[in-house]
């Protein structure tokens, strides 16, 4: 049922986003295709070429890339808040909890759906941005890098620090992070929805929604402080990777327990608070 549940949320958001996103990655294609053009004639550099009279296509192109690139984020926050708020508060709350499903499945579908878009968005800007500078760099510096001498550089750099470590723990802390950030906003909402902020319920959500992440911080900040986490006793790159691997662990356990809470919390308020 969690399935068909988490079928049933991405077919309701990818009716805006998805086309959206195929705008964002046309328009970086085009951008792309016209620094290249630009480079290739030799009319300057990127910057200069837009104030010229034959590039304000160009100066338009990108402003549009960004103005979509801006869509895409602030849509995002919106119908995964949208989602949760109408699908289970509103006039569909009655309907949504007279499935046979558990207050669980409910919340773990929206969360799901939810961090699907933020990830699939991110992947699209950040694609959209390759196909926009990569081109032009290796057009650019085609017959003016050392290639050679760059890669003996890039696998220097590999034998003197390994990275995975630190992106692999940064990946689980980022996906972690969007996860607790999402289930804030919901926890909020709950917050805002309880009867005695009847006249007040959206102030509230934003009001329980900084307060909630500026605990975690303020207590994420002094755990790291009474551990002595501090960057000036940094001498190399192994003191430097040691210090910040332990700073992302700590980050991941206080966000876990953020999740859990959130989670936890969310439940209780749609079982015993809710009124409908």
């Amino acid at each position: 049922m969690l399935g068909k549940l988490l079928k049933y949320e991405m077919k309701a958001s990818a009716r805006t986003l998805l086309p959206l996103y195929i705008g964002t990655l046309a328009v970086a294609l085009i951008c792309g295709i016209q620094i290249v053009m630009l480079i290739s004639s030799e009319v300057g550099t990127v910057v200069d070429s837009l104030f010229a009279g034959n590039s304000i296509i160009l100066a338009f192109t990108f402003l549009l890339f960004f103005a979509l690139c801006v869509a895409i984020v602030v849509l995002t926050a919106m119908i995964i808040i949208q989602r949760f708020n109408k699908n289970l508060i509103g006039d569909e709350g009655y309907l949504m909890f007279t499935l046979p499903v558990s207050h669980v499945q409910l919340l773990t579908s929206k969360l799901t759906a939810g961090l699907l878009w933020v990830i699939v968005g991110t992947v699209v800007m950040g694609l959209a941005g390759i196909i926009i500078c990569v081109p032009a760099a290796f057009v650019a510096a085609a017959d003016q890098v050392d290639w050679a001498y760059f890669w003996n550089e890039v696998q220097y750099l590999f034998n003197m620090w390994n990275p995975f470590a630190s992106i692999g723990l940064w990946t689980v802390d980022v996906v972690l992070t969007i996860v607790a950030t999402i289930l804030t906003v919901y926890i909020s909402i709950m917050i805002g929805q309880m009867e005695r902020f009847d006249k007040h319920r959206v102030a509230v959500s934003v009001v329980a929604f900084f307060l909630i992440n500026w605990l975690f911080t303020f207590v994420y900040t002094n755990l790291l402080y009474l551990l002595s986490y501090s960057t000036t006793s940094i001498m190399n790159a192994t003191a430097f990777t040691s210090v910040i691997n332990g700073m992302l662990g700590i980050d991941i356990v206080m966000t876990l327990i953020q999740c859990a809470i959130c989670f936890a919390g969310t439940i209780w308020f749609m079982k015993k608070k809710l009124n409908l």
